[in-house]
């Protein structure tokens, strides 16, 4: 009888099917060399685990071509047992991008919508597939995933590949909208619009707007357009109106669409008041050792309007330690509140407020402006 090969039995040894038939033997002893002993298993045996079979595909790869976010795609691998064996299949191991793989029976009916056990016999000349699920929900672009099938037939591993180009359900040209700076004074006069063109995967209609941020617009603008590999272009137009809030602008418009699937883009932009401070939330004097001076200035800057003389006072633990004075750099464009702190301050850490405030008649908010200072 021919001697076998050491190698051969240490790849009989990784089988289940192998593992399955020395367990009713007996525990495995020490490994030595890769190559596991089994007690009451003689060689012969365990070289008989491996089949004279081998598992031959009709197809190696499947490229999906292009494929649309938030859609998955049934994979089918169809092959052919080949030689007088059976053969088993232990493992069916997926990459990110496929959900687990099984075995459809095509070679017994009796199976009918249900796949084939792992580890269990396949008849020598059976044909059957591979089938799996590739989700394209998580990615975007280019996309590779493998299946890799192992078990007792001769080549014992194969690979099977999966590629496909995935697309966004909703494509936006620019990206987001972004409107930057807008000045209330500005939008007082004139509404700021900005465009997005929209391309579905397939033709769409926009039912509904379910989520508009107040003070914003949105009006669909020309003709839908029809590309020639059958999906739709729409053109969108966003305003900004003066009932837009001051500050940062970050929110997104979403749409309930014909396709079942909600259309959102995101809008950016700072929304500037009537007048711009600098700095416009605190003003920190940092640490310095008693003896010593130092002021701080805050500039009112108008964005548009003209603004009236404003009025200042120091609130909280720093009143009557820090003093305002006004500097006018520009009557009705541009001041400055300086703030001084004496060389004669007590040591201590001092919070306080400064608040700006205008004439009723000018329709002005109040501003607060946090400060802040340790002396040591």
């Amino acid at each position: 009888m021919n001697p076998v090969p050491l190698v051969l039995l240490g790849l009989v040894w990784s089988l289940a099917a192998c593992s399955e038939q020395a367990s009713s033997h007996g525990a495995p002893a020490a490994t030595a060399d890769g190559i596991a002993v089994v007690e009451g298993v003689g060689l012969n045996e365990m070289a008989a685990a491996l089949s004279r079979s081998d598992l031959q595909m009709e197809k190696y790869e499947i490229d999906l071509g292009n494929v649309f976010q938030q859609h998955s795609y049934d994979l089918e691998f169809p092959f052919v047992v080949v030689g007088p064996d059976p053969i088993v299949i232990t493992e069916t191991e997926t990459s990110c991008g496929c959900t687990h793989a099984g075995i459809r029976p095509d070679w017994d009916p009796s199976f009918e919508g249900e796949l084939w056990p792992m580890n269990r016999e396949i008849p020598a000349g059976a044909k059957g597939t591979i089938v799996a699920t590739f989700d394209a929900n998580r990615y975007e672009r280019v996309k590779a995933s493998t299946i890799t099938i192992r078990g007792n037939f001769t080549s014992s591993k194969v690979v099977l590949q999966v590629t496909a180009f995935v697309q966004r359900i909703f494509s936006l040209l620019p990206e987001q909208v972004r409107f930057e700076k807008l000045a209330i004074a500005q939008l007082s006069n004139t509404e700021v619009h900005r465009e997005i063109r929209v391309t579905g995967m397939e033709p769409f209609e926009v039912i509904r707007w379910k989520r508009i941020t107040p003070g914003l617009k949105v009006e669909e603008i020309g003709d839908a357009e029809t590309l020639k590999d059958g999906r739709m272009a729409r053109t969108f137009r966003v305003s900004a109106t003066n009932t837009l809030p001051e500050g940062r602008l970050s929110s997104s418009l979403i749409a309930e669409t014909s396709l079942g699937i909600d259309l959102e883009f995101l809008v950016n932009g700072h929304v500037l008041g009537a007048i711009q401070y600098v700095p416009s939330e605190s003003l920190s004097f940092g640490i310095f050792d008693q003896g010593q001076s130092r002021s701080r200035t805050v500039k009112l800057e108008s964005n548009g309007m003209e603004i009236p003389e404003p009025q200042f006072e120091v609130l909280g633990d720093a009143r009557g330690v820090m003093s305002a004075e006004l500097l006018a750099t520009q009557v009705g464009k541009l001041y400055e509140i300086k703030i001084n702190i004496g060389d004669t301050t007590a040591a201590g850490s001092y919070n306080g407020i400064l608040r700006i405030s205008f004439p009723e008649a000018s329709g002005l908010q109040k501003k607060d402006i946090i400060m802040r200072a340790r002396i040591r």
